[in-house]
Formats: C-alpha cells, structure tokens, sequence
C-alpha cells in the first residue's frame, strides 16, 4: 500500500483538519514509526487546489502496517 510520507511535524500540522466540509485527514504510523496518508484519487482532486496542495509533493513510499496486538488467551 503506497502513501504519502510525512515527518512528525507535518503530520501534527494537518492531523484532524478539514480539506472539505465532511472530510479531514487522518494520518497513521506504520511498523517503523513513520507518518502516512492515504489520499484517493477524488481527495488529490480536492485539495489540488488549496492550502493543502503541498501534501501532493511529498515523497510516497510502502506503507508496511503495525503488529496487531496478541489475541487473548484463556487461562483455566
């Protein structure tokens, strides 16, 4: 899964802000620690054109998720 990479302080600069009336970002870190968003090819077209434009330059990269946390074991 491709995203685009943000560094900390990008991430904490957009994190939870509108780019339309219903619509905001919501970022997420991967196994290594780094910052990603995902943005479909609808949400490029809307925010090509605002503030936001900038986001659309960041470098892309493999997204590689986190562990899940270990499944409950039942103990007798």
């Amino acid at each position: 899964m491709i995203g685009y990479i943000l560094t900390i302080e990008e991430k904490e600069q957009i994190q939870g802000q509108y780019y339309s009336p219903y619509q905001l970002f919501n970022c997420v870190q991967d196994i290594n620690d780094m910052w990603f968003l995902f943005l479909s090819d609808e949400d490029k077209v809307e925010i090509a054109t605002t503030e936001w434009a900038w986001i659309l330059d960041l470098p892309q990269g493999e997204y590689t998720p986190p562990l899940p946390p270990p499944f409950p074991t039942l103990n007798a």
